[in-house]
């Protein structure tokens, strides 16, 4: 009899599920929210560095929870918006952290 000892070092490979398609809405409904305040924000709508970040992330993961092409359309919108108010902020603007 032969005995196989498998590898204990050995990572399983993790293959993320889809969401289920009512999170996706969630999530859909949460980008679509955020995309539209930066589109309409004449500067930061964030007031903490560390909020910026957080947002961006969230927006950047939840993107993936999205259809390929419809995460990445949402995301280049978001983002050219998100450069749009970085460079608000880089011009000196005192108000661009006040939301």
């Amino acid at each position: 009899m032969l005995l196989v000892q498998t590898d204990l070092f050995a990572t399983e490979s993790c293959v993320a599920e889809a969401p289920s398609e009512e999170v996706a809405a969630v999530i859909r409904s949460r980008l679509h929210a955020t995309l539209a305040l930066v589109k309409s924000a004449t500067s930061m709508p964030w007031r903490e560095p560390l909020s910026i970040i957080r947002e961006d992330n969230a927006f950047r993961f939840g993107k993936d929870a999205l259809p390929p092409d419809e995460g990445a359309r949402l995301w280049a919108e978001f983002d050219a918006e998100m450069e749009r108010l970085y460079a608000t902020m880089a011009q000196g603007d005192e108000t661009s952290l006040t939301g």
